[in-house]
């Protein structure tokens, strides 16, 4: 399959499972997103009252709100309408929501009127067929001591190839290649979602072929109480770049 059709597979099964998304994520989100995701991506914008983030891949605009309730203003944009939908009916104050596809030159060039403090981008981009195009839009998009930020699923430990054996060890199958497959995120979805696995070199060489460096790197985890698994092995890796 062609990468636009996948592409255009995929903005249909984000419209479809919007709904389900957004009531398992609600305004606040869920364990992972409270306890893991948000607090270290935050602080790892560094962001003040004032300054002009961009959240790529928004969703439900969940972290944009947690944003703007701290002032900062923020520009949102996700490739599905269903999941902008949603977001709107949340509070929009300080937030200003697009439908773009950050797989497209031609969506990216609206964002570039204006540079941006920060780039955020959560748990989206094994979520996507092609990040190519953004990172190369990255430097242009924010200021020169800007900060763009990114989780994902940890491509270690939390993967098509990891997989927990019954005396609790990990097992991995594979890590270096780059694969596309299907699954299931949350029960309630209606259809699967595909994954793109790449390794972390990936992201890195990404950045770094783009004029980026890495400036900032965590791999939280639960409290054993919460997930005794994942108190081992981080489920997330949240990772920051800046301007040479």
């Amino acid at each position: 399959m062609k990468q636009s059709e996948v592409n255009n597979e995929n903005k249909h099964i984000w419209d479809i499972n919007a709904e389900e998304w957004d009531q398992h994520m609600g305004d606040e989100g869920n364990q992972w997103h409270k306890e893991l995701i948000a607090p270290e991506t935050e602080r790892l914008l560094g962001m003040k009252t004032g300054e002009r983030l961009l959240d790529i891949g928004c969703g439900n605009g969940l972290f944009a709100r947690r944003m703007a309730r701290k002032g900062v203003e923020v520009t949102a944009f996700d490739f599905s309408g269903e999941n902008i939908e949603k977001a709107k009916k949340y509070n929009t104050e300080h937030i200003k929501y697009m439908v773009l596809d950050a797989t497209s030159s031609s969506d990216l060039s609206k964002l570039k009127n204006v540079e941006y403090d920060g780039l955020v981008s959560n748990m989206v981009f094994m979520d996507m067929p092609n990040i190519e195009c953004l990172f190369e839009n990255v430097a242009d998009l924010m200021t020169d001591k800007g900060s763009f930020v990114f989780s994902i699923q940890h491509p270690c430990f939390n993967s098509e190839f990891a997989q927990t054996k019954e005396n609790g060890n990990l097992e991995l199958s594979d890590y270096m290649a780059n694969s596309t497959s299907k699954g299931i995120a949350i029960p309630s979805q209606k259809i699967e979602q595909y994954y793109f696995h790449r390794p972390i070199s990936y992201y890195m060489n990404l950045g770094f072929d783009h004029g980026l460096v890495v400036s900032g790197f965590a791999e939280p985890v639960f409290a054993k109480e919460v997930n005794g698994f994942f108190s081992k092995f981080p489920p997330v890796m949240i990772i920051r770049m800046s301007k040479r």
